[in-house]
């Protein structure tokens, strides 16, 4: 008698670990997915006379598509069945930038609200090198930065990335607004 009660005690707590596990999971947390292009897959690349670029698909947040384009050493993404129509597709950072082999997602009840990516910068040959996170807002079939911190200016820039992810995701508009700049800048070539 005392061991069944000991083990539906255990039971029971294990699911309420569960529980409360999903549920703080839920809001104001992450998710990592990978970026790196050789575990990515080809989607469309320039012809003969076209100049340089690529275009790949490397797989999301629950399988979403994930388009990772490089053109002119420069890097954008869009995401979903419209990433390559969306405005993100089309932001790039001015200076010669190649994108991390991981992304964060930023989730609120289980859904994506927000990416973050570091991009590594570079003013040309060997010029000056730096990171900056990109958080970009996931709005229904649009996206577009939201926010850039400069990596190496910002002591904890990746937590900055995501308190600028969760605050500024509800007022931010892709259609109107502008990405800000959080934190200290001046260390990454931007």
């Amino acid at each position: 008698m005392i061991r069944r009660f000991l083990i539906g005690l255990a039971v029971l707590f294990g699911l309420n670990a569960f529980l409360f596990t999903s549920m703080a999971f839920a809001d104001g947390n992450s998710v990592y997915t990978d970026t790196d292009l050789k575990k990515c897959s080809l989607h469309s690349q320039a012809e003969e006379g076209e100049g340089e670029w690529a275009t790949f698909i490397c797989r999301g947040y629950a399988g979403q598509k994930v388009f990772v384009s490089e053109a002119d050493l420069r890097f954008s993404l869009g995401y979903g069945r419209n990433g390559l129509n969306q405005k993100s597709f089309s932001q790039r950072l001015s200076p010669f930038n190649t994108v991390g082999k991981k992304m964060e997602w930023r989730l609120r009840h289980g859904r994506p609200i927000a990416t973050i990516l570091r991009y590594y910068t570079e003013t040309g040959s060997g010029g000056r090198k730096g990171q900056i996170l990109v958080v970009t807002k996931l709005e229904g079939s649009e996206a577009c930065h939201m926010a850039y911190i400069d990596a190496l200016a910002n002591k904890g820039a990746n937590e900055i990335a995501q308190n600028a992810a969760d605050r500024l995701v509800d007022g931010f508009s892709c259609e109107t607004d502008s990405p800000v700049h959080v934190g200290k800048r001046g260390v990454s070539p931007f």
